[in-house]
């Protein structure tokens, strides 16, 4: 094998495994995150009907 082919091989592998990691990233982020959020946002809600306030 010759220097690029080698070079080219260790890249896809680094962003197969950066791939990997922003996966599980995500999925941490839609597991934890995304539940506080919809509640964030129905208390929101909640809030500007009970307060009658409209911009």
């Amino acid at each position: 094998m010759n220097n690029h082919t080698l070079k080219t091989i260790m890249s896809v592998g680094i962003l197969i495994i950066a791939f990997f990691i922003a996966l599980s990233v995500l999925k941490w982020a839609v597991r934890i995150l995304l539940p506080i959020a919809i509640i964030i946002i129905a208390a929101y809600i909640v809030y500007r009907v009970f307060s009658g306030r409209r911009y």
